[in-house]
């Protein structure tokens, strides 16, 4: 039993892991992407990476980081440094 128990708990971060990237053009869809695949808890400073890595420039990075943390979907943990905890999703509902 206990086994089968690490290995449920193992399995679950590589299920976010094994995610299909996010869908072109669904910005609901690379916010769930984002956070799955860091744990459902992320600071700005990942959140602000993670934009600027995939394609947004500066400015339109920090426009998407604003936008992100106002989401009701989106719970702020802590404010120095910025830390978001998102839940709208099977995999982050907890």
């Amino acid at each position: 039993m206990r086994y089968l128990l690490l290995c449920l708990l193992i399995a679950l971060p590589a299920a976010a892991q094994d995610r299909p990237p996010p869908k072109p053009g669904d910005p609901d869809d690379f916010v769930r992407y984002i956070f799955e695949t860091n744990a459902c808890v992320m600071t700005e400073d990942q959140l602000l990476k993670a934009y600027q890595e995939s394609g947004y420039g500066i400015m339109g990075a920090n426009n998407a980081v604003i936008a992100v943390s106002e989401r009701e979907d989106i719970e702020v943990l802590s404010r120095n440094p910025f830390r978001y905890r998102y839940y709208g999703s099977d995999y982050c509902g907890f």
